[in-house]
């Protein structure tokens, strides 16, 4: 049961909640005002970078010779209350390895790499332990490190320590880094893995003059690994010499794992260069790039680099830069724009950029363009913002195995191009309430309650649809976004290891059993109430529902990592078609231990003791668990676990 604090402890009322103070109100009328002229955008989304290639693992072909404790498989079994529990299902697309005593040989890339960035998804099934290596020489660890308090560089992301068999006893490993935080998920479930690497240099003699790098290491969307030099191969490495160019290597002689979508960049050292640039400057009114031959010029001169403040500085100024752009491989290229005012770039005569329009705070614009190797005539005309906190110019740059690079100078940017630095909130020694907007998939809610606990099990909550979006262990949000350059994202974020939920209402009333659960409810239908603090120092959540009362309450465990949710309905008479909503996913799987949900991203155990049981309903848009609410009584409570 929930207790309560008495009612003068009770609440913020709906209105409250939602309220959100005039000042946000004139600045989106600014937005408005200057960020919105001009023509229309294309429906496609602009690309952030170009695609990476996929491995495909419908046979072996990808890779060297491989033994038998290898396996391609559609989907994966795995008990995560039993050690080493995994098996492979009929199909394609996944990696899976049981070794054993005669079987137990690492994968190899039939393709070598020097720099790489590479993602994939892994599964650790309980008490398992695997490894990448980059080069076939340097480790990042895989284990199942769920629970682990404080990791070490044998956990899940770290960096695997050198060895050295000469020194003695307890001196033979060496330099080694652990996982800034431990992002591990439940064994059995899969985990995203993210690599830059760079790999170690070698001058004409032969002689190595810069170490291998992981750059970063990112675990299910935190990075946890940062600049990491690693002077020589880690202990278990397939080659112990160092080299340029290696194989990516999966390890098979320790434990079972599964891994999937495996996609990667290869790059090598050179590098996309702007040369002789020099610039015109124009102190003119401008709203439209012109002709800009028939403008008188202010000021010229030459530069070190691509820059929207240089000349002097007058609102509506004009600028023309032009030099060449060494393009140093064949194919495609990217160019990214963002921050600009109005703008226009020619390359080799052709034209990849046109915007005769306001840009908006934030807004990226992306091209691509076939280039063959060479230097092209560069020439970027620009008109700065109307207003002066849009102010700035950013181009960026990727192309064929070639790193993503910023062409513009670090002053072309306020404050230098710095990423905004953090405004953490922490939730030390009192549970934290923090109203804000959210990000969840792509979309932006705006009815959001961030709960920290000091016990570091924290969450969020869309109050204007009764829906749960993520959960996290770890430090609580960061609001910069709230606050840095007035805030106008107005957006928190959750500063640790997010598990992200289906996002949808927790109850409603459905015409027929088997329809998708909706994504929203109208609030013609669902009444926010609000909610009051009990005395553990979390909401608790209220709705109506017609004439039915719900209560949402939702308290973490940080020893099994779970989030335990108890949501109570009360009404004066049984309910017709009345279902809550548990989950949503592309797949729910039930087992002896609950249900594993959306193709293995958590796990759900529902633990109410009414002698009711949840149904899996099959749509076109994938599995619902929901469970009937009201419809032999006038009463109910239901609680279920989230682990993940």
């Amino acid at each position: 049961m929930l207790t309560r604090q008495p009612d003068s402890y009770i609440l913020m009322e709906h209105k409250k909640i939602f309220y959100y103070p005039i000042f946000f109100i004139g600045l989106f009328a600014l937005l408005l005002l200057y960020g919105c002229g001009g023509s229309e955008q294309d429906d496609a989304p602009p690309l952030e970078t170009l695609p990476m290639n996929e491995l495909s693992l419908d046979d072996f072909s990808a890779f060297e010779t491989v033994t038998d404790n290898w396996a391609i498989a559609g989907g994966v079994e795995s008990d995560r209350t039993e050690e080493h529990s995994l098996n492979g299902t009929r199909g394609t697309g996944i990696l899976v390895n049981i070794p054993d005593e005669d079987n137990s040989e690492h994968l190899f890339t039939s393709w070598k790499h020097g720099d790489l960035e590479l993602e994939l998804d892994f599964l650790m099934p309980k008490g398992s332990n695997s490894g990448i290596y980059l080069m076939g020489r340097y480790e990042v660890q895989l284990f199942d490190s769920w629970g682990v308090d404080e990791p070490q560089f044998s956990d899940v992301g770290g960096i695997y320590q050198r060895w050295d068999e000469s020194q003695p006893e307890g001196e033979k490993g060496f330099e080694g880094s652990a996982p800034i935080l431990n992002a591990a998920r439940a064994p059995g479930l899969w985990q995203h893995l993210k690599i830059l690497f760079k790999a170690p240099v070698f001058n004409e003699s032969g002689e190595k003059v810069a170490n291998a790098m992981f750059e970063e290491v990112w675990l299910n969307g935190v990075m946890i690994q940062e600049n990491v030099e690693v002077s020589g191969s880690t202990r278990a490495a397939a080659f112990k010499n160092e080299q340029s160019e290696g194989p990516l290597m999966i390890q098979g002689d320790h434990g079972p794992v599964a891994v999937r979508n495996i996609k990667y960049k290869r790059y090598d050292k050179k590098r996309i260069d702007l040369q002789d640039l020099s610039y015109e400057y124009y102190a003119e009114s401008l709203d439209e790039v012109p002709d800009f031959d028939t403008l008188s010029v202010t000021d010229s001169g030459s530069l070190d680099s691509l820059s929207g403040n240089v000349g002097g500085r007058n609102d509506r100024y004009g600028l023309r830069i032009t030099g060449t752009l060494n393009a140093p491989n064949n194919g495609t290229y990217l160019f990214k724009l963002r921050n600009a005012g109005t703008s226009r770039m020619l390359l080799g005569g052709e034209v990849v950029f046109d915007q005769n329009r306001v840009f908006r705070m934030h807004e990226l614009d992306s091209q691509t363009i076939e280039l063959e190797a060479g230097t092209y005539p560069f020439i970027f005309e620009y008109i700065d913002h109307p207003n002066n906190w849009y102010s700035g110019l950013s181009l960026l740059t990727e192309g064929p195995q070639l790193r993503m690079q910023k062409l513009h100078s670090s002053n072309s940017l306020p404050g230098g191009g710095r990423e905004l630095p953090d405004l953490p909130v922490r939730a030390e020694e009192n549970v934290r309430i923090i109203r804000s907007f959210a990000m969840h998939n792509d979309s932006k809610r705006t009815h959001v309650v961030n709960v920290g606990d000091p016990n570091g099990i924290n969450y969020n909550y869309d109050m204007g649809q009764a829906a749960l979006l993520h959960a996290w262990e770890g430090p609580f949000i960061n609001t910069n976004e709230m606050w840095i350059n007035r805030g106008e994202p107005q957006i928190a974020k959750p500063d640790g290891p997010t598990i992200t939920f289906d996002g949808k209402p927790v109850s409603m009333r459905l015409s027929g059993n088997n329809s998708a659960w909706p994504d929203s409810v109208s609030w013609d239908e669902l009444r926010v109430r609000g909610y009051s603090i009990l005395e553990s120092g979390l909401p608790l959540f209220k709705y109506s529902i017609g004439n039915v009362e719900v209560e949402d309450y939702l308290e973490g465990t940080p020893e099994d990592r779970k989030l335990v949710r108890t949501i109570r309905f009360t009404a004066e008479e049984e309910q017709d078609n009345l279902w809550l909503h548990l989950a949503s996913g592309s797949e729910i799987l039930q087992t002896e231990h609950g249900y594993v949900i959306d193709d293995r991203s958590y796990y759900l155990n529902f633990t109410d003791s009414s002698n009711t049981t949840p149904e899996i309903v099959e749509s076109e848009e994938g599995h619902d668990l929901r469970i009937p609410v009201l419809n032999t009584g006038t009463e109910a409570e239901f609680t279920y676990e989230i682990i993940w």
